[in-house]
């Protein structure tokens, strides 16, 4: 039987999916940066309408330019078709989202949707909006929000599922405004929850406990493999690895635990990827070893796909373990239909299916992650291995020549998916772990022990003692790893968790690496000029950040805390002109990344000086509310609590704006804001309107 591809073609030819995708993202891309507000529905009909009318005409009619029209015609409905998708998938354009009908007299029936999280003061609850009430009446809603509970002396009294009576008082969801910092407002509202609010414990009602037996089978399977993780083992740290490892859930790891593993470079391992489905898939392929004949080796496939699927769902439906499983399915059914494996095409299909589910996963760091990191090990993985296996002797024992190549194939593996990782993990994380070559190769058999361990502590649960054997030596490996991982982060610099790369820096990094490939693996001289190129035009980018950083000077007022946390940066160093009592990682939490950005990575002797020249423009820290005489400045920080007179201090400074900091609260800059504007005065208030910042 023949097999396609019969001859050489080009890679578009080759993978036809990426022909598909490509259009496909753009119009994902242009519905998260535009909205609906430009192209509604009645719009977008048309556009798809249109072009497919062109495309079937342009392929029933041949003429010259039949090949340009059929091309422009299926990239524009593929973009509409993306588009249309990323709409349909936005809770915001659906008429029963509850933003569009709550006020102030409307009651919510909510739904908790994940376990309470135990934060500092509150307890937050991820909820599903299901039924508002307005007038007596009750009106069939939709739509997820975050609701905050603040602390009191009461433990957490509701649980998953449960059914709540809340108050309307919703609020948008908005990042801290500090500069650089995660758009976690951006995040939240590519998982379509817009809004969340505060309340105190009074004010919440409970409606209705969940029902255990209402709960589907994979809800109930997952219930019961986490019971049996709880009961037997006992630490903690090693609970929640191996709960997020083998379940999906985090809910147990502690923050430690994900740190050692960020920083060894492995934190991919506690998600739900690939792996899983190797090792499962080893799993049921030993099980079905009886089965000799290679012509029924499609039996283990058939028997597989469902159990991978049963348990990429039961484990929380991850977007890195749908793609495991999507990708595993292509290949079974590839294998099942005697087809070649093309797994470059494998590959963007599994995208392409994953986007349609759900298109605001093209934002999801796990998706760009796992896409990136299979995309180049199946670029770089066999020639790397090539050129790195030792031979092997023949009389080596069987069970040492299977270690031994599968040692050399982690190493490979590691190696060719850091190629195109590590860009990206400097890009998002400035971070670049220098051991990550024997941390991968340690965390490869680490997380195959630990998940059998796993497993087989589940499987044997109605044994105390086995049980309990299993989860005494899971903790022992737990501890030894790390140990090793703790190890290992000696040998990492600090200035190698300190990286900064902008995007075009990062494009000319894959420039670069793209320029390598072609002359390495393909023998195309172009490759060497497309490397010095672009590694040219990166150091150029280099030098002039440098230049600009030196050159720098900047006044900033961080949104962190309950006291004014105020910098100042001047070249590549930084000066703290307050003392606050807000805790360290906070502060490093708030100023962290713009110190990244900035490259103001050394701390000066702390300033008292109140008033600062910063880029031609006079700011004054004003510490105390006496003033005497009009001094005209630019800026004002009001460093001090007490009452103000918005009007008087700027008939005294005539500043162009006043700054009021988090030593007011939120409330206190809420009353100011409606004074200011009644009084036509620029007041920036930094717990309602971000950080506030001067200078370049």
């Amino acid at each position: 039987m023949k097999r396609w591809p019969l001859n050489t073609a080009y890679i578009w030819e080759r993978a036809p999916f990426l022909r598909l995708l490509l259009p496909f993202v753009l119009g994902i891309v242009v519905y998260d940066q535009l909205g609906s507000k430009y192209v509604n529905s009645q719009y977008l009909l048309a556009i798809i309408t249109a072009a497919l009318f062109v495309l079937i005409v342009s392929i029933t009619i041949k003429k010259s330019l039949n090949g340009v029209v059929t091309f422009l015609a299926a990239n524009c409905l593929l973009l509409a078709f993306g588009y249309g998708l990323a709409s349909k998938n936005d809770i915001k354009n659906d008429p029963a989202f509850y933003g569009k009908r709550v006020n102030k007299n409307t009651t919510c029936i909510a739904r908790i949707t994940a376990t309470p999280a135990d934060k500092e003061h509150s307890w937050k609850l991820p909820v599903e909006i299901v039924a508002l009430i307005d007038d007596g009446k009750m009106i069939r809603s939709c739509g997820e929000g975050i609701v905050y509970i603040y602390k009191d002396q009461q433990p957490m009294l509701y649980h998953m599922g449960d059914t709540l009576l809340l108050p309307s008082d919703w609020q948008g969801v908005q990042n801290a405004g500090n500069p650089y910092e995660f758009d976690h407002a951006g995040y939240l509202r590519r998982n379509n929850v817009y809004y969340q609010q505060f309340c105190t414990a009074k004010s919440v009602r409970l409606l209705g406990l969940h029902n255990g037996t209402d709960a589907t089978i994979t809800e109930q399977m997952h219930r019961w493999c986490m019971d049996r993780l709880d009961r037997y083992i006992t630490d903690i740290p090693t609970k929640g690895l191996m709960q997020a490892m083998l379940l999906g859930d985090e809910v147990n790891l502690d923050n430690d635990t994900r740190q050692y593993f960020s920083d060894a470079g492995i934190v991919h391992i506690i998600a739900i990827s690939g792996g899983n489905i190797m090792m499962f898939f080893t799993v049921i392929g030993w099980l079905l070893r009886w089965i000799k004949n290679k012509r029924y080796q499609w039996v283990s496939y058939m028997v597989a796909l469902p159990l991978i699927w049963f348990y990429v769902v039961m484990a929380g439906a991850s977007p890195s373990a749908i793609r495991a499983a999507i990708m595993f399915s292509i290949l079974a059914v590839g294998i099942l239909l005697s087809k070649n494996n093309n797994s470059f095409n494998h590959l963007m299909a599994t995208a392409f299916i994953l986007l349609c589910a759900q298109p605001m996963w093209l934002y999801a760091l796990g998706f760009q992650l796992s896409f990136i990191a299979v995309l180049s090990i199946i670029i770089f993985y066999k020639p790397i291995y090539q050129w790195i296996l030792p031979g092997c002797s023949p009389k080596m024992h069987k069970w040492l020549r299977w270690i031994y190549y599968q040692l050399f194939q982690t190493i490979a593996a590691s190696l060719a998916a850091e190629i195109l990782v590590a860009p990206l993990v400097v890009y998002y994380f400035h971070n670049f772990p220098v051991m990550f070559l024997m941390a991968n190769v340690l965390a490869f058999f680490f997380m195959f022990i630990v998940l059998l361990l796993g497993m087989a502590i589940i499987v044997v649960g109605y044994w105390s003692a086995p049980a309990g054997i299993l989860a005494a030596l899971s903790i022992w490996l737990v501890s030894c790893f790390n140990t090793v991982l703790k190890w290992l982060r000696v040998f990492d610099p600090l200035s190698f968790h300190l990286l900064r790369l902008s995007i075009p820096e990062l494009l000319m990094v894959y420039l670069m690496v793209c320029g390598i490939a072609l002359l390495l693996l393909l023998q195309q001289r172009r490759g060497l000029l497309i490397g010095l190129g672009s590694c040219a035009v990166l150091l150029l980018l280099f030098c002039i950040d440098s230049w600009q950083y030196l050159q720098q000077q900047r006044f900033v007022v961080y949104n962190v805390g309950k006291e004014n946390h105020i910098e100042r940066i001047e070249g590549e160093s930084y000066s703290r002109l307050t003392q606050d009592t807000t805790s360290g990682s906070k502060i490093r939490y708030a100023t962290g990344p713009a110190h990244i950005e900035w490259r103001a990575l050394q701390r000066a002797d702390d300033s008292r000086d109140s008033l600062i020249l910063v880029d031609g423009k006079r700011i004054l820290v004003l510490n105390s509310p006496k003033t005497g005489g009009v001094f005209p400045v630019d800026y004002l920080v009001l460093n001090y609590h007490s009452s103000i007179d918005l009007q008087q201090l700027q008939n005294t400074f005539a500043p162009k704006v006043i700054v009021m900091g988090n030593n007011y609260s939120r409330k206190e800059q809420l009353a100011a804001m409606k004074v200011a504007d009644a009084c036509h005065l620029r007041l920036h208030a930094v717990a309602l309107n971000g950080a506030f910042s001067v200078g370049h």
